[in-house]
């Protein structure tokens, strides 16, 4: 069995389905994150570059919930717990300004802190 990977707004209609790919997700929390000082999008190191590293991925789960994993590089010296928590709000905000009913989970990994 194929996994899911759109959002259904409309499914099973009369004239037609209406869906969000789960890269518009990615593309909404990579978008967040440059919203929030002091934090950016990991990018990984070169060895992970060789192979298809993605930091953030976007899962779709039972039941309409859709979970994202973002993997961030954090500045030297911010306050890590309120920075992740930023990112959180961020993102879960700027997907309900894009898609009204969508039941987000949002992981947020500390991949480095530097710079």
């Amino acid at each position: 069995m194929a996994k899911e990977n759109r959002y259904y707004i409309v499914k099973n209609s009369n004239l037609g389905e209406m869906a969000i790919s789960h890269r518009v997700f990615e593309t909404i929390a990579i978008n967040s994150v440059r919203q929030v000082k002091g934090a950016k999008i990991y990018k990984g190191d070169a060895k992970s570059r060789r192979y298809l590293y993605r930091p953030v991925t976007c899962e779709m789960k039972k039941h309409g919930k859709i979970e994202i994993n973002v993997d961030v590089s954090l500045k030297k010296g911010v306050d890590v717990k309120s920075t992740c928590q930023k990112i959180k709000e961020e993102i879960i905000n700027n997907l309900l300004l894009a898609v009204e009913t969508v039941s987000v989970n949002v992981l947020i990994n500390v991949a480095n802190i530097g710079d």
